[in-house]
């Protein structure tokens, strides 16, 4: 589910930059009777990132109230699952990157925190610096029942566990 990123900056040597993130989650999940897809952009954070020695750190949290997935109903579904009057956001703490296989793939390295518990998440994208702003666009997936989550339902029918999660961030240096 959603993953996702706020403000708690760890400081590198002078050539890291600090930014402000923000972006959108994208999720995909299966019922029965077929997929469906939602959409939060509710994203903020800040991390530091240092161009030279390729460190990272940060916070980047997502507003778990906003999603946006067309039917009112199964938004409303959504934040029951994610148990938004106690838990209302979800963040990942950046610790870290490794190089991915390609140049322009990172993962990034970090624990997810979601509905009270926190998790390791090893988080693959794509990654590029252009005109002073950091792009990632990332993906994985995770399961419901992982985050002790109760899988939806509607007349009977349960979502499935596991669900597709696309993160895409934008980092604009402050």
């Amino acid at each position: 589910m959603a993953l996702l990123l706020a403000v708690g900056v760890f400081s590198f040597a002078l050539a890291a930059t600090e930014y402000t993130v923000g972006g959108k989650i994208v999720y995909e999940a299966r019922s029965p009777i077929g997929a469906f897809k939602g959409e939060n952009p509710a994203v903020s954070g800040t991390l530091v990132w240092d161009a030279q020695t390729r460190e990272a750190s940060g916070r980047i949290c997502v507003d778990l109230t906003a999603w946006d997935s067309g039917e009112p109903l199964r938004d409303k579904h959504t934040r029951t699952m994610f148990e938004t009057d106690t838990y209302p956001e979800g963040c990942f703490e950046l610790a870290g990157v490794r190089a991915g296989a390609a140049p322009d793939e990172i993962v990034l390295l970090g624990n997810l925190t979601l509905h009270g518990l926190t998790r390791p998440l090893e988080l693959p994208g794509k990654f590029r610096e252009e005109g002073g702003k950091l792009y990632f666009e990332g993906y994985f997936e995770t399961k419901i029942t992982d985050w002790e989550m109760k899988r939806p339902s509607m007349m009977g029918l349960k979502v499935k566990d596991l669900v597709k999660v696309w993160v895409y961030g934008e980092g604009v240096a402050r």
